[in-house]
């Protein structure tokens, strides 16, 4: 018998004792404090990616973290004045607990402490309260096996997230299995074609979901129009993309996928001075193409966290297979970091969102001057990181063409420099500038 059977000591709640210790106040505190801080605006990013409201242990908490959230994703600022407005709570409660916050500087130092204890708590407290709901399912249950019954499924409910658990790994049986049912029955549309014969031969079919191609080029050789043109061919045949320019407007975006696809010179569209015959095909045009699942973003103030957090919410809205980002090197990183590394951190983070969200990622890039001076372009040539052409899965080098005279021949060079899942291959495409167009 233990001491617990005198009915004068009755047993602890060990339940309770278990959360009381799971609540990390000081480093809960710290991840609420980045809702009310501008500076440090990259910070909150990442943790309003990797936090759940549930991993804090306070319901006000949670609920202040939701909103910021909601707010992150639909692109709206996060303060503390939004985030109270946004709450579920009372706002008057929302505002009280966020002014304990308001002019308080989060050491980046404590950062990743903060961020993994509150993870970490969060997850072994949804265990801890599962335990609880086992036992007070089992001091109901008719026998044993009804009782072991609802404890199964109370922690079969518990998922991987929950456990923090690597939902990524699975036995070799089970790969072959899923890869079988794959052959045997192919998901349909996972390629998405590009406009070009070429391309689409050395990339087994075209674009394929999951990976980050580069395109690179010297300014004004074509990066952005390669990229408009994809985005605009992948929507047409009804894969839903989205373009994130940093250097045009939405409008000027608009402007050369309409040049490309109703065939009306650029420059009538620049000057806003379209004739006849090209209103006519601008609005045959319109009337086929303003359906296409196509989402244009002008901010111009990328970060990969406002990247990553627009591209999650239009997967769940409306389903996501192609992300463009115009360009590279325009994005924002982490400031304190030298900018090679910046870059590289870019770079890693679009390959890593590629997989999370089952997309291809094409992300125009600038080469330095050494490929102007060489003559031909060489993925060394990716500006300011190394790390770019070791995370793409292909690169794409566009080069303008020219005569023997050094006039330009009205030829593009398209040389696929790194291929994971195809041959590598150059060849020329007809250079159509006037209708922003590549072939």
């Amino acid at each position: 018998m233990t001491d617990y059977d005198d009915e004068h000591q009755p047993p602890p709640n060990l339940a309770a004792e278990a959360l009381a210790q799971l609540r990390p106040v000081a480093e809960e505190a710290y991840l609420i404090s980045l809702l009310t801080t501008i500076t440090a605006r990259d910070l909150r990013e990442e943790a309003l990616a990797r936090v759940r409201p549930e991993d804090f242990s306070t319901v006000a908490y949670g609920g202040l973290w939701e909103a910021a959230q909601r707010l992150h994703a639909e692109g709206k600022a996060v303060t503390a004045r939004t985030v109270a407005a946004a709450a579920d709570t009372r706002n008057e409660l929302a505002e009280r607990t966020l002014a304990r916050f308001v002019g308080a500087v989060p050491n980046p130092v404590d950062f990743p402490h903060a961020l993994a204890e509150v993870t970490r708590c969060g997850q072994l407290r949804r265990v801890v309260e599962a335990t609880v709901r086992i036992q007070q399912r089992a001091m109901t249950a008719v026998d044993g096996s009804a009782a072991l019954a609802a404890a199964h499924e109370e922690l079969d409910n518990l998922d991987t997230a929950d456990l923090g658990q690597d939902e990524h790994t699975r036995t070799f049986r089970d790969v072959l299995t899923e890869l079988d049912k794959e052959l045997r029955n192919p998901e349909p549309h996972r390629v998405i074609p590009t406009p070009w014969h070429e391309v689409n031969e050395s990339f087994s079919g075209g674009l394929h979901r999951g990976r980050m191609i580069i395109i690179g080029a010297r300014p004004g050789e074509g990066k952005s129009v390669a990229a408009h043109q994809l985005a605009e061919r992948a929507a047409a045949d009804g894969h839903p993309s989205v373009i994130f320019s940093v250097e045009m407007g939405r409008l000027e975006v608009a402007g050369r996928i309409v040049s490309n696809g109703a065939t009306v010179e650029m420059g009538e569209i620049t000057r806003r001075e379209l004739s006849e015959y090209s209103w006519n095909q601008f609005h045959e045009y319109r009337a086929r193409a303003q359906d296409f699942p196509l989402t244009i973003n002008e901010r111009p103030d990328l970060t990969l966290g406002y990247i990553a957090a627009q591209c999650r919410a239009l997967k769940r809205r409306q389903g996501l297979d192609l992300v463009v980002i115009d360009y590279l090197q325009l994005l924002n990183g982490d400031r304190r970091a030298p900018r090679e590394q910046q870059v590289a951190g870019i770079s890693r983070g679009l390959k890593q969102l590629s997989r999370e969200l089952d997309c291809a990622v094409v992300v125009p890039a600038q080469l330095n001057r050494n490929s102007v001076a060489r003559g031909k372009a060489m993925l060394s040539d990716l500006r300011e990181s190394g790390g770019i052409e070791q995370d793409a899965d292909a690169v794409l080098l566009l080069a303008r063409g020219y005569d023997e005279n050094g006039e330009p021949n009205g030829m593009l060079n398209l040389n696929i420099a790194k291929n994971r899942f195809g041959r590598m291959t150059e060849f020329e495409l007809p250079w159509r500038g006037y209708l922003s167009r590549i072939g």
